[in-house]
């Protein structure tokens, strides 16, 4: 009897790899979203404190202007930094759903693989036992022969 060969075996592999491939992208998309997020953050409280001390400027005396003008402009830096920090987290979560959609993809082909091989091996059992059974009738068959012969 000859052994069992999946004939979609090397493609199976090959999507197996792919598989690998894509959850290590999905893992950096992720790990660079929760960068950005974190950098959106820190520009948050940069925002929080510029504000504070910005209130702080308000209650002191001195030159009230170039102190308000100071914080007007890191105000606007922040802005500025925030919507590209907002860009970037919008690719990168473009980016992140396109990978899962290719996963998805990917993962479900590799479930069809594997009920391809299921079916395959199922009917190469069934014909290993026809084979088997073949086999031992044809035993029986000749012993039959040959007790009749004796006879």
């Amino acid at each position: 009897m000859k052994k069992f060969v999946f004939t979609l075996e090397t493609l199976a592999k090959h999507k197996a790899t792919v598989e690998k491939k894509q959850k290590a992208a999905l893992s950096q998309a992720l790990a660079r979203l929760n960068a950005l997020y974190a950098e959106q953050e820190h520009i948050y409280q940069a925002m929080r404190e510029n504000a504070a001390s910005q209130q702080q400027a308000l209650e002191q005396p001195g030159e009230l202007a170039e102190e308000l003008k100071r914080h007007d402009n890191y105000q606007t830096y922040l802005r500025t930094w925030l919507e590209e920090v907002r860009r970037q987290i919008a690719q990168a979560e473009a980016e992140k759903k396109r990978i899962q959609a290719l996963l998805t993809v990917t993962l479900k082909e590799i479930k069809t693989l594997k009920r391809l091989e299921e079916e395959q091996y199922q009917a190469y059992l069934a014909e290993a036992r026809k084979e088997e059974d073949m086999e031992i009738g044809d035993m029986i068959a000749h012993s039959i022969k040959a007790v009749n012969s004796e006879q």
